[in-house]
């Protein structure tokens, strides 16, 4: 598959796609049949992480010197209630606490998507004031991938302003404490038609809807990255300097005082066609089990191979962000 161009003429083909396709619509269900392509659980020390993946700031925190050939960093010096650096099972750590801390991991390898992906991973947010979150994102395998997207309410994957998303874009999975991921405002979803911005209320600057998940589709540069869903509500539940404050229909928060009650699962699927379906579920851990928080399609095929990220940043606000336990599948028959 070519790289989806997402400039000029590009942008006309993003209108005139996601216009011919309704949210609901999108490709049944695989066969439930799999092939890992990654199992990392990110709790050890480093030393078999593969040359492909790279550290944009991120760390380990169960190693203590820096190893490997792409010169993942320590966990020292760090601000907040991180986890012991040494000690294992440790984390993938994105950010700690500081103000204005960006950190992302990605993997600069072409995988093969044979019928659809499945990704499943652990994230953690705590210990600070809630800001920003946490992304995992999908990139076309052709794609070069050795830097994320624009950081702060774009989370690593969108645009933000004159800073360009990620290189190559297919499909953003924002876990937004703060709530800028799912708004149009500051620049995200250039260019995009009506049926996939941000609802109105989510254009105006200052708004934002905190503790909610929002997938974000296929970008280059400046344009694109359009809003595809986003499990943010209409019910205003507050005010804060001059913005408003909007709903989630979550049973628990996505993040936590601490480390202790952080943990979620995460589990992201992207089935195989021309326009797939996407589904979200979460495990808040609280007894439920799994819970489908989001449906959605994208009108671009997934590409053929693909890359894979995970970034986070905080901002004036802060949490701890950090990551275990990632599987990618790709369906088979």
């Amino acid at each position: 598959m070519k790289r989806i161009a997402m400039a000029g003429a590009g942008s006309m083909l993003l209108a005139a796609a996601l216009a011919a396709v309704p949210a609901s619509a999108g490709a049944e269900d695989a066969e439930e049949k799999k092939q890992v392509l990654v199992s990392a659980p990110m709790t050890g020390d480093g030393e078999n992480l593969p040359d492909t993946v790279l550290s944009l700031d991120a760390c380990l925190t169960g190693q203590t010197i820096p190893v490997g050939p792409s010169g993942w960093p320590a966990c020292n010096d760090l601000t907040g209630p991180v986890p012991e650096a040494g000690k294992t099972p440790g984390y993938l750590q994105l950010t700690d606490a500081s103000n204005h801390n960006t950190g992302a991991a990605i993997l600069n390898k072409a995988l093969p998507n044979k019928g659809g992906i499945e990704v499943t991973f652990a994230q953690y947010q705590y210990g600070g004031t809630g800001a920003d979150g946490i992304s995992f994102f999908l990139v076309d395998g052709e794609t070069d991938l050795t830097e994320s997207g624009a950081f702060g309410g774009s989370l690593g994957y969108a645009q933000l302003g004159d800073i360009p998303g990620v290189d190559g874009g297919y499909l953003g999975l924002g876990l937004d404490a703060w709530g800028n991921f799912s708004a149009d405002t500051e620049g995200r979803g250039t260019g995009c038609p009506e049926d996939y911005q941000a609802p109105e209320y989510l254009r105006t600057a200052f708004n934002r809807a905190p503790d909610n998940v929002a997938l974000r589709g296929p970008g280059q540069g400046l344009e694109g990255y359009c809003l595809l869903a986003t499990t943010a509500t209409d019910e205003k539940i507050g005010t804060v300097s001059n913005g408003d404050l909007y709903g989630t229909t979550f049973p628990e928060s996505l993040r936590s005082e601490s480390i202790d009650d952080a943990k979620r699962l995460v589990k992201l699927k992207v089935t195989g066609g021309d326009q797939p379906k996407v589904t979200v579920d979460l495990d808040f851990l609280d007894g439920g089990g799994w819970q489908r928080v989001l449906e959605t399609s994208v009108p671009f095929a997934a590409p053929e191979t693909f890359k894979i990220g995970f970034a986070s940043s905080t901002g004036g606000k802060t949490d701890v962000h950090l990551i275990r336990h990632l599987r990618v599948e790709t369906f088979v028959d």
